[in-house]
């Protein structure tokens, strides 16, 4: 029984002693742009800067949207007034047609007056909070904390979100590094997703998680590691990857 077991142990043994030539890459890296036309009016982020989940980056010029939000309004202000009018109609068609004064046919057109207010209150409001949607997004702002790695919005830009969108920045995470490793299939197998992961940079020792598990063209797999708080670690260097 010790002797069959002593391959498995060794085995095991080198396995976990593997390690792996990787590169330091961004994480999350990905172009950012507005899904509303306008043009440029204002940008305030530029490459190398490190930006935290909310702060702005560029705006658009916003009279066109302001202009939206009040039309939207002045339509939702009117509408309530036409909605209340419609009701105290209602009621009073039905106060007179419960005392026969008021035929059939008068309550019927009182009670489709007020189903089309409603409607059209309805339909108004919908336009407003649109209205105000496109004035929020006519600013961009930075969906997580950040990286600007490059820049191509400039002030008097034209965007368009006609088919495909005009990208104003690209960005990765400013509180994460990938490091990725390329290993082939009989090495992929005890590889998991979620898996702890040790790099070694250079005098850094951190430790990360498997992120992505993808095949390559080459028939080898790429492993991805996310390493947070990366401080020390320079995108484009080389490192070690071991795994368990």
């Amino acid at each position: 029984m010790i002797v069959r077991s002593l391959p498995w142990i060794c085995l095991a043994f080198t396995a976990q002693a593997a390690e792996w030539p990787a590169h330091i890459d961004w994480s999350q890296r990905t172009s950012l742009s507005v899904p509303v036309q306008g043009i440029v009016e204002s940008v305030s982020a530029y490459p190398g800067q490190v930006l935290k989940k909310g702060e702005t980056m560029a705006a658009l010029a916003a009279l066109p949207f302001k202009a939206g939000v009040a039309e939207a309004r002045a339509d939702t202000d009117r509408l309530t007034e036409e909605e209340t009018d419609a009701r105290r109609d209602l009621d009073r068609v039905r106060e007179l047609y419960a005392r026969t004064v008021s035929a059939t046919t008068e309550l019927d057109a009182a009670k489709l007056r007020l189903a089309r207010a409603v409607a059209g209150l309805a339909a108004a409001q919908a336009r407003l909070e649109r209205a105000r949607w496109l004035l929020a997004e006519s600013e961009l702002r930075a969906p997580f904390d950040l990286v600007v790695l490059s820049r191509q919005a400039e002030p008097g830009m034209v965007v368009t979100s006609q088919c495909q969108a005009t990208p104003l920045f690209s960005v990765a995470r400013a509180d994460e590094l990938l490091v990725r490793a390329s290993l082939d299939s009989s090495q992929i197998g005890a590889i998991h997703l979620g898996d702890p992961a040790r790099v070694e940079a250079g005098s850094q020792a951190l430790q990360g998680r498997v992120q992505a598990i993808a095949p390559q063209q080459d028939g080898h797999w790429s492993v991805d590691v996310v390493v947070a708080g990366a401080n020390g670690l320079i995108v484009g260097d080389n490192a070690t990857l071991r795994l368990p």
